[in-house]
C-alpha cells in the first residue's frame, strides 16, 4: 500500500497523514529557540540527539544563529542525522544548506528527517566523504547503530578510529576534495561547518581555494583534543587569512572568520 501511495517519492511521503507515518516511524519534536522540528526516535542514539538538541553545542547553534545570511550557503560537513542542517535552514528560510553525510545509516535519517521537516527543497544531501584527494575509500565505523558517530574515512584498513574507538566494520565510500566539489557544481559556501571527528586536516588541506575565497566568511570546526590536529587546523586556516574567535567550547568547537 504504502510503494503505491508514492512511499518512494518525498511528494508521495508528504501526502500520508502523520498520524500513519507516526506508526511506521516514531517521531518527536524538538523546541529550539522559537523553532520547531522533528527528528526520528528509534533508539538511544536517535533519542539523546533529540534530548541534547540545545544544550550539547550551543555555541553552534549561536553561530548559525549569527553568522550565516538570507541568500547565502551553507556546507554542514559531517551533518549526521540533520539536526544543524534543519535548524540552519529553518533559522534562515532564504539560505541554501549542503549536507555531506557518507554514513550509510545516518545518510538514511537525515534524508528522512529533512523530508519530514519538509526541507528538501532547501537543503541538499551528498552522500560523500570530503577530504584530500578524490577515489575510492572506507569508513571505518565504531558502531552499527543509526545517529553514531566517531567513524574515520580512510583508504588503509584501521584496527582503531581518530578516536581511538576499535573498528567494528567497514562501508566502502567515494571522498572528493571540497575544491572539487566546489568547482564542479559551482558553489562556494559563506559558512562552514566542519565535525568528522579527526580527518578535519585533509579536508582542509583539500579545500585550500576555497578556504581563501573572499565569499566564505565564517567556519566552526571540531576539533577536539588531539594536539597535532589542532595544530595542522590552525596553520592551515591561519594561511588561508583566516583568524581564531573565541569561544567557550565543551566539544573543542573553534570559530574562524575573515576580517
Amino acid at each position: 500500500m504504502l510503494k503505491r501511495q508514492g512511499w518512494r517519492t518525498w511528494e508521495g511521503m508528504s501526502r500520508i497523514p502523520g498520524r500513519v507515518l507516526a506508526t511506521v516511524l516514531p517521531r518527536r519534536t524538538v523546541s529550539s529557540r522559537g523553532l520547531r522540528f522533528t527528528l526520528q526516535y528509534d533508539n538511544w542514539i536517535t533519542q539523546r540527539r533529540w534530548q541534547y538538541c540545545n544544550i550539547k553545542e550551543p555555541e553552534t547553534l549561536d553561530w548559525i544563529d549569527r553568522s550565516l545570511r538570507s541568500g547565502e550557503v551553507l556546507f554542514d560537513v559531517g551533518a549526521n542525522i540533520g539536526i544543524f542542517a534543519i535548524y540552519a535552514a529553518l533559522r534562515h528560510p532564504g539560505a541554501r544548506v549542503v549536507a555531506f553525510e557518507p554514513e550509510y545509516a545516518n545518510l538514511h535519517l537525515l534524508r528522512d528527517n529533512v523530508v519530514y521537516n519538509h526541507l528538501h527543497d532547501q537543503i541538499d544531501i551528498y552522500s560523500i566523504a570530503l577530504g584530500n584527494r578524490t577515489g575510492v575509500s572506507r569508513l571505518h565505523l565504531q558502531d552499527f547503530t543509526p545517529g553514531a558517530a566517531l567513524h574515520t574515512e580512510s583508504p588503509q584498513v584501521l584496527e582503531l578510529t581518530r578516536t581511538n574507538k576499535p573498528v567494528i566494520g567497514w562501508e566502502g565510500i567515494c571522498t572528493v576534495t571540497l575544491d572539487g566539489f566546489c568547482e564542479e557544481t559551482g558553489m562556494t559556501p559563506n559558512c562552514l561547518k566542519l565535525d568528522v571527528d579527526g580527518t578535519e586536516p585533509e579536508i582542509l588541506e583539500g579545500a585550500s581555494r576555497t578556504l581563501r575565497s573572499p565569499a566564505l566568511r565564517s567556519i566552526i570546526v571540531e576539533m577536539g583534543d588531539d594536539q597535532h590536529i589542532r595544530a595542522a587546523c590552525t596553520r592551515l586556516l591561519e594561511a588561508a587569512g583566516l583568524h581564531r574567535i573565541p569561544v567557550p567550547s565543551r566539544f573543542g568547537n573553534e570559530i574562524w572568520a575573515r576580517e
